[in-house]
């Protein structure tokens, strides 16, 4: 069934990634499919109007990001526009505050290479720990990005321990993971429609 008549995660892919999860393998190997897998089903339609790719760092993320940045996968519109992107890390890094925040960071630093190309009102951001989920939001129009920029509350002391902590609470595989994806590429497809 496709994912618009949907009302839950396809068994088969969670089955993949429960399967992918219980490998050895280092990190980039065993997510990188089943996160395809689940953006190409999100975004599977009757044309090629969407294609999801991996992309190479842009240039001016400094040299610490290419090391940190296990995946960053992009969905385009058919004019090689930006319309989603996903950050993908280990799962252990939503359990340690200094993670956290580079996640967090280099989300932001990925849209401000790419929320120029947008044509939509909004661009999606995914960053992803495992399945661990936060949802970001650019609004083309403002220039502005939800959740708001939460700052080093003293950058002469180390991070409290639950600095960002919650902010990764949704499960991309749980019924409000699908749900929430659901409400992206809706938003994302009904944008593009009116374009």
């Amino acid at each position: 069934m496709p994912f618009s008549t949907d009302t839950n995660w396809p068994q088969g892919l969670s089955k993949i990634f429960a399967i992918c999860r219980r490998q050895n393998q280092p990190f980039e190997y065993r997510y990188y499919g089943p996160y395809d897998k689940l953006l190409n089903y999100c975004f599977e339609t009757d044309s090629f109007q969407f294609f999801v790719a991996p992309q190479h760092l842009p240039s001016e993320l400094n040299a610490g990001d290419a090391v940190d940045s296990i995946v960053f996968i992009v969905v385009f519109n058919e004019q090689h526009q930006p319309v989603l992107l996903a950050e993908i890390k280990d799962d252990g890094w939503a359990g340690k505050p200094d993670f956290r925040l580079a996640a967090d960071e280099q989300v932001r630093r990925r849209y401000n290479s790419m929320m120029p190309e947008c044509p939509l009102p909004r661009l999606w951001g995914l960053s992803l720990l495992g399945t661990s989920l936060r949802v970001y939001r650019g609004d083309i129009a403002t220039g502005t990005l939800q959740p708001e920029y939460q700052a080093r509350p003293d950058l002469n002391r180390i991070l409290p321990l639950n600095f960002l902590e919650g902010e990764w609470d949704l499960d991309i595989l749980s019924q409000e993971g699908f749900d929430k994806m659901k409400e992206i590429v809706t938003d994302i497809l009904t944008a593009s429609a009116h374009m």
